[in-house]
């Protein structure tokens, strides 16, 4: 009774709250993630005592969890790792004017998800602490084999294309200082790359660059009407409808929070494991499974419920046994420590108090997150009403601030424009950036899980048997073989529902001459020819890479195999209508002027697009903009721009080349 008059103390509320609110916004703004935000806060906290402390870290981390779904829903953009398969569901609601709808399921599921992980967290914390101690290497192997399975039914399109995605998702996390060996590889003589591509910067190269690239491609599409992803015509909604929604899909629910649950203890996995797995285990149990990837309620229900039940699960072995189930709660072990407090059993002895005020103040955080947002989902709806010709070059502005902050590292914002420019082109012949994320996400866990596995099993004696025994060894396992299964069966079953109705096809030699075939070739052929460069590597080393180039090889050859039986009408259909001159131009000019951001500063480049994209609307469509206009609106969100991140809350940012050699004048 004493925590809890303490904790709806004014001061109490207050602290959570504005965790809350903070947490949100660093969730919505693509690139911060929630790791990010909870580091930031840290050094605030140390004027706090360490009760409030840690309810103010606890609120900014369950809201950047939620508010990650924001942008995912509303542009597409996950502002979070953890919220990649919202976009898969929430965006396509958001298109058909449902965004209010989507925001409001997304709210409700991750305050229910939230709350039953951590009422698990608070009462079952010693159960699920016995459970995350029988996973070791071998076991968090498993885990990432059963979510790279996942990947060639994880979206829309070519199971193979889907497949490939994720070799080079696993690809890209192989770069940089090996985890095992402690030497680098791939890094081609750069010292740049030594430490590897950041993953922030990798995800918002995927997801934000690409989207903000088709928004201004899509200026110059006339037939398509005034703009087009302005959802003027947004449907009304009511919160009982949500709620009701929620009920009506108690499947969904439950899948998502016991997956987010199992996945947040499991050390090493995290939420963006969680919701991708549950989004998945959804997708299988299921009957309407046509309607995914447009619009499905019950896929954003899943995801957000898994990734906020996340955040209870992984804070059980963080708290019981000092050990982080997610790198935010890694950050979270050194806000306890700072604070003079050590987790593990003498945390629930010697600081009882703390420990417990912090259990309740999570769940009352929850219910707060609701409230809140709830009540800013109204003005978070509206931003989807902001004309393209200002909103790319917006998200182009915070796809850099969330590359450059979280290493300080112009390299990063390199990275991210390449890799979004390759991302950009790729979709233009059906691949999904979904299968790559999630490839340079597991990829490290597998092949950390299986160097430690055989070094253990070695030790043994028998490396074999350590791999294929043991309770969790073989459930892991049966599942995996039963996930390959029903994927390699959905998918003959879509191929065969596709076939019916269509006339017999014809086997063509001729198509193994066309540009589809000669690209497949050519992916192949340097597949192969990496297998031989890597065979002068150390065992340790290579025998990931040995497998993912060899997987890479495969898949290429059985595409080769498949195009001269499939369908020329179906290949013909999936090339896209060429880039005119004019586009290939000014995206150029767009890629350029990222790119240049270190030399001409951070704010000029902001400047610069927020007055070219419009010009090249007007141009391009002969929409009378008034110059006034664009004047008013570039310069007032580039000053607010500097005052937020130069004055508030204090990031550093490219100044840029030329202004230093100015000031270097001046003086």
């Amino acid at each position: 009774m004493d925590i809890l008059l303490q904790l709806f103390e004014p001061l109490s509320i207050l602290v959570m709250a504005v965790g809350v609110l903070i947490g949100i916004i660093v969730g919505a703004l693509p690139g911060l993630t929630p790791t990010m935000g909870v580091a930031m806060a840290i050094p605030f906290t140390f004027s706090l005592s360490p009760e409030y402390g840690l309810l103010l870290l606890g609120g900014i981390y369950s809201g950047a969890v939620y508010g990650g779904s924001i942008p995912a829903i509303l542009f597409n953009i996950p502002g979070a790792p953890a919220s990649v398969a919202t976009t898969f569901e929430g965006y396509p609601m958001a298109k058909k004017g449902e965004a209010k709808k989507a925001l409001e399921l997304s709210t409700i599921a991750s305050t229910i998800g939230g709350l039953i992980g951590m009422i698990l967290l608070l009462y079952f914390a010693p159960f699920f602490a016995d459970i995350s101690l029988q996973f070791g290497p071998v076991e968090n192997f498993w885990v990432a084999i059963f979510g790279i399975t996942i990947i060639a039914v994880i979206s829309d399109g070519s199971m193979i294309k889907n497949m490939v995605g994720g070799t080079i998702g696993i690809l890209l996390s192989m770069i940089g200082i090996h985890s095992i060996t402690g030497t680098v590889r791939f890094t081609f003589g750069s010292d740049s790359l030594v430490g590897g591509l950041n993953v922030v910067s990798v995800l918002i190269g995927l997801f934000a660059f690409p989207q903000a690239l088709r928004l201004i491609l899509n200026l110059t599409k006339h037939h398509l009407g005034p703009e087009i992803f302005h959802y003027s015509n947004s449907k009304k909604t009511s919160l009982r409808s949500s709620f009701a929604d929620i009920l009506k899909n108690p499947k969904a629910l439950s899948i998502g929070t016991i997956i987010g649950l199992i996945i947040g203890i499991a050390p090493g996995a995290g939420g963006n494991v969680a919701s991708i797995m549950a989004y998945n285990e959804l997708k299988r149990f299921t009957k309407d499974k046509k309607n995914f990837g447009k619009g499905m309620k019950e896929g954003i229900i899943s995801s957000e419920s898994a990734n906020n039940a996340e955040v209870g699960g992984a804070l059980v072995p963080l708290l019981t046994l000092g050990i982080p189930g997610s790198p935010t709660s890694a950050i979270f072990l050194g806000g306890l420590m700072i604070h003079g407090i050590w987790p593990g059993r003498n945390l629930f002895v010697e600081h009882a108090n703390v420990a417990n005020l912090f259990l309740y103040g999570m769940i009352i955080i929850q219910i707060l997150m609701l409230f809140i947002g709830l009540f800013a989902i109204r003005y978070f709806s509206k931003l989807v009403n902001i004309p393209n010709h200002f909103m790319a070059p917006v998200i182009i502005s915070f796809s850099i601030i969330g590359a450059y902050t979280t290493q300080n590292s112009t390299f990063d914002i390199y990275s991210m424009v390449i890799i979004g420019i390759l991302m950009f082109i790729f979709q233009k012949f059906n691949f999904s950036p979904a299968p790559v994320a999630l490839g340079f996400i597991l990829g490290p866990i597998a092949e950390e899980g299986l160097l430690q596995g055989i070094a253990i099993g070695e030790s043994n004696g028998a490396v074999l048997p350590y791999f294929f025994t043991g309770t969790w060894n073989i459930i892991l396992m049966l599942i995996i073989v039963l996930t390959m299964g029903y994927s390699i069966w959905y998918s003959f079953k879509q191929h065969k529902e596709k076939e019916q109705g269509r006339k017999l096809r014809t086997f063509s030699l001729r198509s193994l001459l066309s540009a589809r075939a000669f690209s497949w070739l050519i992916f192949g052929i340097i597949s192969s020819l990496s297998l031989l460069a890597i065979r002068d590597m150390v065992f340790e080393m290579k025998i990931f890479p040995f497998f993912t180039f060899l997987s890479m090889t495969v898949l290429a050859i059985t595409q080769l195999i498949r195009i001269p039986f499939q369908d020329q009408m179906k290949a013909e259909k999936t090339i896209k209508r060429p880039f005119s001159l004019s586009n290939i131009l000014f995206l150029g000019f767009i890629v350029l002027i990222s790119l240049s951001t270190d030399f001409i500063g951070f704010y000029s480049q902001v400047l610069i697009l927020m007055v070219s994209v419009p010009i090249y609307y007007y141009l391009q469509r002969g929409k009378m903009i008034k110059p006034f206009k664009i004047i008013l609106v570039s310069t007032s969100f580039t000053l607010i721009m500097y005052f937020v991140f130069t004055s508030l809350i204090k990031v550093p940012l490219p100044k840029g080349i030329a202004l230093y050699f100015l000031q270097m004048f001046m003086r």
